[in-house]
């Protein structure tokens, strides 16, 4: 006789109860609808509050996508825009309207944090990891909020620290949310990937004449590539560091991964980097891209031949780019101006050891070169350059003006301690995450050398977030499971 099975109910299905942080998730989603109800005709308040939104989501289930996430918003420069509140000084690169000193990238993760301190049953214990470097950064950041009691500029003293504020806690949350491996190398992987799609824009604006965000790029029959990025400069930095990353990768990701992926990446980055014009970049990877190949954690031999095919492919692209691209001929042709082709500009600096001559214990405030030298400091402007350029584009002049001998103690305190931190780092860790680290510590060279000519050092989202990762991979090279894969590769 044929048994006759009854239907199932809810109650007979034993469905899983909801997580106990269901409800933080359905009131973020309800409260971002609503906002966004009431705010559709901002649609640059709807587009921060999506962003929150999923943050807040991301962190509750899994905290480890964050990496990734502030990865691909950080070059979203334009996203300065939309964040009328804490302006600051106009950008680089076109004389553009001041923007914000947060961006989308920073938003995200702050948002991020805050959201997951709220889930229920979170442990507080070790919210955020500690290294050698959280005492000269204390001081650093010390010295740029007393700046404000004495500043030339006071709102100018005062922005640039809430900056260096927001700037610390990206380095902060970088090491909170990127805890393991696998959050570090898809958080490598997210920024490569967003060094392939800008560069993917860039030669797009170059086919098209095309400019994002800063169409003054585009005058005079010039085009000097930006995508996202306020400055070409800053854009090429961020290729060549994209590259550098890609190299050190290169010999510990599968043989798939490198010719989908890597190589791609790194041939895009390449050919956006000449269409960018920037020839301060262009010198920094002339001395950079050779010196991360040395690094490199491999056989001599294979340095050596790295070496010949990257400079036999750099020539190969100049001289097919030169071919039909007149304007790059124009741009190289200016090195024989010497150092001031790079980018700086001498009757700057000239200005800058005049004002640290002039203060030289306490200098005149963080950010205060500009209005220093527009009040005080205007008759060292060279009279045979039409362009009203202001902002100092040599950054160890700048902090020197701005913050004195105080100040470049504080910053040399930093710096020491840095190259001490990643020197003893690389000895424990394994060689994938050596590789890393040396990356990460060619990304901040990358960084101080090409602020020399253009400006942007402590400023550059990618400082804080490549030294943030330094302080991961350190975290993860300590862990019990980085001790078992190394006791396993020796074995």
């Amino acid at each position: 006789m044929a048994t006759i099975r009854r239907p199932r109910t809810l109650r007979s299905l034993a469905l899983p109860a909801p997580p106990p942080e269901a409800w933080l998730v359905a009131g973020v989603l309800a409260a971002t609808a609503a906002a966004c109800g009431a705010l559709f005709s901002h649609p640059a308040m709807c587009a921060g509050l999506a962003a929150g939104s999923l943050a807040a989501g991301v962190a509750l289930y899994e905290p480890r996508a964050i990496g990734p996430l502030l990865a691909l918003a950080l070059p979203l420069e334009i996203s300065k825009l939309a964040f009328p509140f804490l302006q600051t000084r106009s950008e680089l690169g076109g004389g553009l309207d001041p923007t914000s000193i947060v961006d989308a990238g920073r938003i995200v993760v702050a948002l991020a944090f805050g959201v997951w301190l709220l889930r229920p049953g979170r442990p507080r214990a070790d919210v955020i990891p500690v290294s050698p470097l959280t005492l000269p950064l204390a001081l650093l950041f010390a010295v740029f909020a007393l700046s404000s009691l004495y500043a030339i500029d006071v709102s100018a003293a005062r922005t640039e620290t809430l900056r260096l504020v927001f700037s610390l806690g990206t380095f902060a949350l970088v090491p909170f949310f990127v805890r393991d491996r696998a959050a570090l190398r898809w958080t490598l992987y997210a920024f490569i990937a967003s060094v392939a799609a800008l560069s993917v824009a860039g030669i797009y604006q170059q086919a098209t004449g095309t400019f994002f965000w800063n169409a003054g790029l585009g005058l005079f029959g010039e085009r000097r590539i930006n995508t996202t990025f306020a400055d070409p400069n800053h854009f090429a930095r961020f290729l060549l560091e994209g590259v550098v990353i890609s190299m050190m990768l290169w010999f510990y990701v599968e043989r798939r991964v490198k010719l989908a992926f890597l190589l791609p990446s790194m041939a895009l980055a390449i050919l956006t980097l000449v269409f960018t014009g920037s020839r301060g970049a262009w010198v920094v990877g002339m001395v950079a891209l050779p010196v991360a190949v040395m690094a490199l954690p491999i056989e001599r031999q294979l340095r050596l031949r790295m070496l010949g095919l990257g400079a036999a492919l750099l020539v190969l692209a100049a001289v097919a780019v030169s071919a039909f691209n007149p304007y790059f001929a124009k741009r190289v042709n200016t090195f024989t101006f010497g150092f001031e082709a790079a980018g700086a500009r001498p009757y700057l600096v000239k200005a800058g050891l005049n004002m640290f001559s002039d203060h030289p214990i306490t200098g005149v405030g963080a950010g205060g070169y500009q209005s220093s030298f527009e009040s005080d400091y205007l008759r060292y402007k060279d009279p045979k350059i039409k362009a009203n350029v202001t902002i100092s584009h040599t950054s160890l002049v700048t902090i020197m003006a701005e913050l004195g001998v105080i100040g470049l103690t504080a910053l040399a305190f930093v710096a020491a301690r840095w190259a001490w931190y990643v020197r003893a780092l690389l000895p424990g860790a394994p060689p994938d995450l050596r590789a890393a680290a040396v990356g990460l510590a060619m990304i901040t060279v990358i960084i101080f050398l090409g602020s020399q000519t253009e400006g942007r050092f402590l400023e550059d989202p990618y400082l804080w977030f490549a030294a943030g990762l330094a302080v991961a991979i350190d975290a993860i090279s300590r862990s019990p499971a980085a001790r078992i894969d190394a006791a396993q590769d020796a074995t």
